[in-house]
């Protein structure tokens, strides 16, 4: 009989101004999630990105960290920066697109929303962080970037 084994992954979903991180071990097992803001200008936050990314390789120790494949300059500026960051650290880096998350929750990728509550379905743990359904004249909400990263460690995951 085989042992599964478990494999550290860190998932961000990165954005111009923050970042949504899920933290795996393996599989099944959701240790850690949230979102870091790196924003500039008037409102900048005082830790840089760098120092913010440093902090979770340093924490959790992943084997593997994914990022999702931004569709703007400034995300892919970003991005970038994360993965030449990871390797420095010698942690090992993949990219997930949108349509590989798309395919992976085919009766749930109507809307961010919608895979986002069938991510909360499978990891009750962030049922508190579900946001609201979004209107069309909103603004994403805040809580988004979490279950993105979660959904693009989810697709990994399901791949190895």
């Amino acid at each position: 009989m085989s042992q599964l084994i478990k494999k550290r992954v860190l998932a961000l979903s990165v954005h111009s101004q923050n970042f949504g991180f899920a933290v795996f071990d393996g599989p099944h097992e959701l240790i850690d999630w949230g979102i870091r803001s790196f924003r500039g200008g008037v409102n900048a936050v005082k830790i840089p990105m760098e120092e913010k990314l440093k902090s979770l390789f340093g924490l959790y120790r992943p084997d593997m960290l994914i990022v999702n494949e931004p569709r703007v300059q400034k995300g892919k500026r970003i991005a970038s920066a994360v993965t030449q960051l990871a390797q420095k650290e010698r942690i090992s880096v993949t990219s997930v697109s949108r349509k590989a998350v798309q395919k992976s929750f085919p009766s749930d990728s109507e809307s961010k929303y919608h895979v986002a509550t069938a991510i909360a379905a499978r990891y009750p743990e962030l049922l508190p962080r579900l946001p609201s359904r979004r209107k069309a004249w909103q603004s994403e909400k805040y809580g988004i970037p979490i279950f993105e990263a979660a959904a693009i460690g989810i697709v990994y995951l399901n791949k190895i």
